[in-house]
């Protein structure tokens, strides 16, 4: 789905064809960014550094704490204390200083979690019922930033800068963090060396239906061609060591959505036409900005490490990807 007012457009890559639709309230909402995506659901945060909820197709909205709030938060308290005046200065100087940003929402109960990391540097947290944003500190080594996150079953994973896998519990009432013993990734740490012929674009966390953490990485490489890669590890969990893998989940049933923090059933399991499993779907930023195709938008298939590019497909503003519905 691409956003460049209104209308809009919906592209389907099995039909390899677009259809316009109108976005309901976002037409009057061109000053926000959009952070992320669950669901139906995004992640706005305008230039005031307001942030809210908004339902893409019913426009329903759910506006979050202002970041000098006054209320108790459940790790750091986020006052109008000095400290927040500064991370909402940085903010304003420019929201894209947002680097990672992770939402969970529950369709049915109405239930929340919001994360996200400021320059790389600061992790904020708010769950619905919270008077105030929180940061989060890890406890013990002296990380020296994050990279990505990703939620699941009342657990967000975070992946640090010294690439170790951190978890915060928020089936709590304040949200801890796992150490030790309960958390099987804290003394592992992802070791991949990129080879002088690759470069790494991005570096991503999912979660797959098993709860396993896979690592995702983004890269070019330049030996005899050069090529758009996605590389796919999973730690042994019986030897710590992180591998290889050529498949998303154990059942060969699961895709990715490139930076989007879980894995998803995919539409077609073998053969038939659609994405396959074990493929990742991925949009503009996601990849080297110096490829030269014309869509920036794709398909990439683990088993043959091959990219199926939809037609002309030029991406300017704002995207998104969704599974295909009817």
């Amino acid at each position: 789905m691409t956003y460049q007012g209104d209308p809009s457009t919906l592209f389907d890559s099995k039909e390899d064809e677009s259809h316009e639709t109108k976005l309901i309230e976002l037409s009057a909402c061109n000053d926000n960014h959009c952070l992320v995506r669950s669901g139906n659901w995004l992640l706005l945060v305008n230039a005031s550094i307001e942030f809210h909820l908004m339902n893409l197709f019913t426009g329903k909205r759910v506006d979050l704490p202002a970041m000098n709030s006054s209320g108790r938060s459940k790790h750091e308290n986020m006052d109008s204390s000095r400290e927040t005046k500064k991370y909402s200065n940085k903010l304003k100087e420019n929201i894209k200083c947002i680097k990672s940003a992770v939402l969970w929402i529950n369709e049915r109960t109405g239930d929340y979690v919001v994360a996200w990391v400021l320059r790389q540097n600061y992790l904020f947290s708010y769950k619905k019922g919270d008077d105030s944003w929180s940061r989060l500190i890890l406890q013990g080594r002296d990380s020296r930033g994050f990279f990505d996150m990703a939620y699941k079953n009342s657990k967000l994973y975070v992946f640090t800068t010294d690439h170790y896998i951190r978890i915060f519990d928020f089936s709590r009432v304040f949200p801890k963090e796992e150490e030790g013993i309960k958390n099987p990734y804290w003394n592992h740490p992802f070791d991949f060396v990129e080879q002088p012929w690759e470069y790494i674009w991005r570096r991503k966390i999912a979660i797959g239906k098993s709860g396993e953490v896979l690592v995702i990485l983004s890269l070019k490489e330049k030996k005899y061609e050069e090529k758009l890669l996605f590389y796919v590890f999973k730690m042994n969990l019986e030897s710590g060591k992180w591998e290889r893998v050529y498949s998303i989940g154990d059942g060969h049933d699961e895709m990715l959505i490139f930076g989007h923090g879980v894995t998803i059933r995919a539409p077609v399991r073998d053969g038939g036409d659609g994405v396959k499993s074990d493929s990742i779907c991925f949009v503009e930023d996601d990849v080297w900005e110096d490829s030269d195709h014309l869509s920036k938008c794709g398909v990439f298939d683990l088993a043959t490490s091959k990219i199926t590019w939809p037609k002309n497909l030029l991406i300017d503003q704002t995207h998104w990807c969704f599974p295909r519905f009817a």
